[in-house]
């Protein structure tokens, strides 16, 4: 029987995702989780950039005035990472891509755990009654290491 463990679990100090066991039940709890959310994207996104905005006022800065294309990039953004949970070397590309950008936006590490916390309470409310908490810690393990990649990439 094949070991399983969560995608956000290394067995060493600094090992590449690309050698991290995927976990199938996870993948699919997260897939599930995020089609939800994906049909309420414009709730989501709205939810999310207004409690970011609440909580950090001087992030706002960083994001264009128009927070439509910015809420399409976000779902897109999330519709890559998603889709390619199976195939880690593809998201490690897209996440250092995405870290580099983000730090010329002016994103700094110690924003990555607001963001974090940020879309986990954001998923919370759009899911409502759905939102299973033992799936959305699965999230908050899953965005941990989506923001290390980005955060080491950018440096």
């Amino acid at each position: 029987m094949p070991v399983h463990r969560h995608p956000a679990t290394a067995s060493k100090v600094g090992e590449p995702i690309t050698r991290i066991p995927v976990d199938a039940g996870v993948i699919e709890r997260l897939r599930t989780s995020y089609r939800l959310v994906r049909a309420r994207e414009l709730d989501f996104a709205r939810t999310f950039y207004a409690k970011l905005f609440e909580a950090a006022p001087a992030v706002r800065s960083m994001f264009p005035h128009d927070l439509e294309i910015q809420a399409g990039k976000l779902t897109m953004a999330l519709d890559t990472i998603v889709a390619n949970l199976e195939n880690p070397e593809t998201n490690s590309h897209l996440l250092a891509e995405m870290g580099k950008r983000h730090a010329g936006y002016g994103a700094q590490p110690e924003h990555y755990h607001l963001v974090i916390e940020t879309m986990i309470t954001s998923m919370r409310e759009v899911l409502g009654e759905s939102g299973d908490e033992k799936v959305l810690e699965e999230w908050r393990m899953a965005l941990r290491l989506i923001s290390k990649q980005m955060i080491d990439a950018s440096r």
